[in-house]
């Protein structure tokens, strides 16, 4: 039997080639071992479209908001379905892929004026701006400052990125008063092989003591970890978006 985690590079593979009727049987096969995969319902949701199966396909995304009433990719597949009579948006229309452990969604917080925020675009790329040596902002590539990651979140990068590793950073939802990002690990380095960058779970004071002792680099006793939730519910592992496959970005 295949390891979950190929299954799903397998299937995220499939999305790329546009292998739909592939990547209807490996989703499917993920889906068996665990029905709340939001990313599976998704990448089955879309395929289903691609093949000009509406009905399975709207099966998929509701499926999806059962479970994540504020999941984005399964409410903008489900709308593109009802105003295009049954078809898909076109994949080279859609900006990201989720793939475990290198990739999250995350909510922005302290954040610039809504006149900032309304000018951004969806895909627009974004910098990442370290603080004090601790704390990571995101901004425009002009340097604009856009907002701040999570406490969190922007402690384990940081330490990350001094250790080697490189990010992308991508819009991916605004409004006049909030404002999300994507992030990708698209260089990892020796030192952090073993690492994952985004790791499942929230990294707080509750899962601390979990931590496998390889990772203890990445919390300091001088570095405080907030307990609040500062991420939607929607950060699940699998961050349910597809990449800009049209420009053939190397994953």
């Amino acid at each position: 039997m295949k390891k979950y985690a190929t299954l799903v590079q397998e299937a995220i593979a499939a999305a790329k080639t546009q292998a739909w009727e592939d990547a209807i049987k490996i989703n499917e096969q993920i889906l068996e071992r665990s029905n709340n995969d939001l990313g599976a319902l998704n990448r089955l949701g879309l395929a289903y479209a691609q093949l000009g199966k509406p009905i399975k396909a709207r099966q998929a995304f509701k499926a999806v908001l059962e479970k994540d009433k504020s999941n984005l990719i399964a409410k903008k597949h489900l709308d593109n379905l009802k105003n295009k009579n049954g078809t898909a948006a076109p994949i080279s229309n859609t900006y990201f892929i989720e793939e475990p452990g290198r990739t999250k969604i995350a909510e922005l917080h302290r954040l610039a004026p809504k006149n900032t925020l309304i000018k951004l675009r969806v895909g627009e790329p974004c910098k990442l701006v370290s603080k004090k040596n601790k704390y990571l902002s995101i901004a425009t590539e002009s340097g604009k400052y856009i907002g701040a990651l999570p406490d969190d979140l922007s402690y384990r990068l940081n330490k990350l990125i001094k250790r080697g590793n490189e990010y992308q950073c991508l819009v991916h939802s605004f409004s006049e008063n909030s404002c999300s990002v994507h992030l990708r690990e698209i260089k990892i380095s020796a030192k952090n092989k073993h690492f994952q960058s985004f790791p499942v779970g929230k990294l707080n004071n509750k899962i601390i003591s979990s931590l496998n002792a390889d990772e203890e680099f990445l919390i300091e006793d001088d570095i405080p970890v907030e307990t609040g939730e500062h991420e939607n519910d929607r950060n699940k592992e699998f961050e349910d978006t597809l990449e800009k496959i049209n420009k053939g970005e190397d994953y």
